[in-house]
């Protein structure tokens, strides 16, 4: 006898034509808010992995220094729970890191949790969002497809990939949550375990908040000495969203994209201001692991789904 009955598949085709049904509406309604902004290069159909940030990274770093260069640079923010259309708040900002990065190169609609928008088993979380960023690979790969996964060392990230490769001499992971690196199966718990046996340049280092995480970010870019590599990751965003929720109408989720983007714009310009920055290859990227609804994320739906990648080069190159 068949595990399921003829009545039974076609319940089940029946139910997954309605969910496809829905969720493609969904993503037009979302697709049409994001066009109407005017602010994206691309369009919610032509999204970009998110995958295609580790992508840029290493191009960067492998592609020929311009006239009058010494050395690469590359500095990654990360807005933790910012979704995609988050961003259009920033439109009329006077002082908006999303702007200035983007103005040079692009803003991309991106999207994370795999490849499959209804049967992939990554979640639309934070764990497997960053890990995803930084390995440019899924979790069928890096082996997160949830919050409390220790990354497999066979997909390094990007920073410790091209400190060994000798790309880069130095990296630094700056965060808050204690689930990247601290927790007892924190994210990068055995890559920390890996660059520090093997003597690889790469610094790991949490924060109490965001506002002590920014005073370190403004302390390493204006450093003579800042990492090659810089990641890190403002906690805001998520953290009102799961408060109040994770909409554009919201006032503290619009408040906490906006401060970000804010703190983004001083982190750009405190590396302008460097003495070296004249001889110095930089590339920007801002970027976000996952949306939300309502005050959670983690479903396939396009609220949790879409992201944005804004990049001082074009992609691709």
């Amino acid at each position: 006898m068949a595990f399921f009955s003829k009545r039974s598949w076609r319940i089940l085709e029946a139910v997954v034509a309605l969910l496809t049904f829905l969720i493609t509406l969904n993503s037009s309604v979302y697709s049409k808010r994001l066009e109407n902004s005017g602010m994206f290069d691309n369009t919610l159909k032509e999204a970009l992995p998110q995958t295609a940030v580790a992508d840029m990274v290493e191009a960067h770093f492998s592609s020929p220094l311009p006239a009058g260069k010494t050395v690469k640079k590359c500095f990654i923010i990360g807005f933790d729970g910012a979704r995609c259309d988050g961003v259009t708040v920033l439109k009329d900002e006077p002082l908006s890191g999303i702007k200035l990065v983007s103005d040079r190169g692009g803003l991309y609609t991106a999207y994370c949790g795999g490849e499959s928008f209804l049967f992939d088993k990554q979640k639309t979380c934070t764990a497997p969002g960053w890990a995803s960023i930084l390995t440019g690979v899924w979790a069928d790969k890096h082996g997160v497809y949830d919050n409390g996964m220790v990354k497999s060392n066979d997909y390094p990230t990007v920073l410790t990939k091209l400190v060994q490769d000798g790309s880069a001499a130095s990296a630094a992971f700056k965060c808050v949550w204690g689930g990247h690196i601290t927790d007892e199966n924190a994210t990068y718990k055995d890559e920390v375990v890996y660059t520090r046996a093997n003597n690889i340049n790469v610094r790991w280092e949490t924060y109490s908040w965001d506002d002590t995480l920014q005073a370190a970010l403004l302390e390493e870019a204006a450093s003579p000495n800042c990492a090659d590599i810089v990641f890190c990751i403002y906690e805001r965003p998520d953290s009102a969203g799961h408060g109040t929720g994770f909409t554009v109408n919201n006032p503290d989720y619009v408040e906490a994209v906006k401060s970000c983007d804010k703190d983004a714009d001083d982190i750009i310009k405190a590396i302008e201001a460097r003495e070296t920055y004249a001889g110095e290859d930089w590339l920007f990227i801002i970027t976000s692991d996952h949306g939300g609804m309502s005050t959670g994320h983690g479903t396939r739906t396009t609220d949790c789904r879409a992201t944005f990648i804004a990049s001082s080069k074009p992609w691709p190159v």
